[in-house]
């Protein structure tokens, strides 16, 4: 089974890219503050986004080991995956009365426990998520939503209803799901909080090996909130976003931050060429980067 593992090349993207750029004339350059701000949206989302590839690897799973066969009452299940490879961590399924195999429906929950499961990446999670599914996940209409019960990632806790649609026009190979956040919250150590909504559509263009996967970004999308500091965040696309795995990081797209309302930067990722290379621009002005 082929999981969508393209996540958390943004955020080291920012950290990088704005380093070089807060160097400039302070009208025409990032702020710390501003660095702080935009770093932090893109972990946030990245955890977000976390939530969603392993609802769709819990759900497989179980279509996986089912069989074909449509179960009744809760049982416990194994999902291979390194994020659930931890002592102690359970996962169980509850069908629903109406499920079929045509349609399955049900509640997954995983209990990472409260004293930490570490990943092969470093990431710490503990607490529960809670993915309620309706239909097949590559079938155009079926859903999962995901909740939380004190769930946080890395000491970051994550509140709010996460809504993954697959959307018309899906199919198997070239999957496209709607993915609506709401009443996002991320609440960090020191007790400070952030909060986003957001309206993302993507599109999975498999390939026969992972390796050359893409992941799209539709133009469409957006996310707004407000930061630690209490500033008012918005994101849009110029641009539609690609993503190929063997890079890393986006090589074409333009994504436009707005902070407060007034103060614009945009990072346009290039021309599909895996170098590593972005243009950001600040308030009119514009540099060339090179992330190593």
């Amino acid at each position: 089974m082929k999981t969508n593992r393209f996540l958390k090349s943004t955020t080291i993207l920012m950290i990088a890219a704005i380093a070089v750029v807060s160097s400039c004339n302070d009208e025409e350059r990032i702020t710390l503050k501003d660095t702080q701000d935009i770093t932090e949206e893109a972990l946030t989302d990245s955890y977000f986004q976390d939530m969603d590839d392993m609802a769709g690897v819990a759900v497989q799973a179980d279509a996986a080991t089912a069989g074909g066969r449509v179960a009744s009452g809760a049982r416990s299940i194994t999902v291979q995956d390194d994020r659930f490879n931890c002592s102690g961590i359970v996962i169980s399924i509850e069908p629903d009365a109406a499920s079929t195999q045509e349609v399955p429906k049900g509640k997954i929950t995983v209990d990472f426990g409260t004293t930490g499961c570490t990943d092969v990446r470093g990431n710490v999670r503990t607490g529960k998520l809670i993915f309620t599914y309706n239909g097949r996940r590559f079938i155009p209409g079926s859903t999962v939503v995901t909740t939380s019960e004190n769930y946080t990632i890395n000491s970051v806790k994550l509140e709010g209803t996460r809504t993954l649609t697959n959307v018309s026009g899906s199919t198997a190979d070239a999957p496209r799901f709607n993915i609506k956040l709401q009443n996002g919250k991320a609440t960090f150590v020191d007790g400070t909080t952030a909060t986003r909504t957001s309206d993302i559509t993507t599109q999975w263009v498999r390939a026969t090996s992972p390796v050359n996967d893409k992941l799209l970004i539709e133009q469409s999308s957006t996310a707004s909130g407000t930061t630690r500091g209490g500033r008012t965040y918005a994101v849009s696309l110029l641009a539609a976003l690609e993503f190929k795995r063997a890079c890393g990081m986006a090589v074409t797209g333009i994504k436009k931050y707005v902070i407060d309302g007034d103060k614009e930067i945009t990072i346009n990722y290039g021309d599909g060429t895996c170098d590593k290379s972005v243009t950001i621009t600040v308030n009119g002005v514009t540099r060339n980067l090179q992330v190593n």
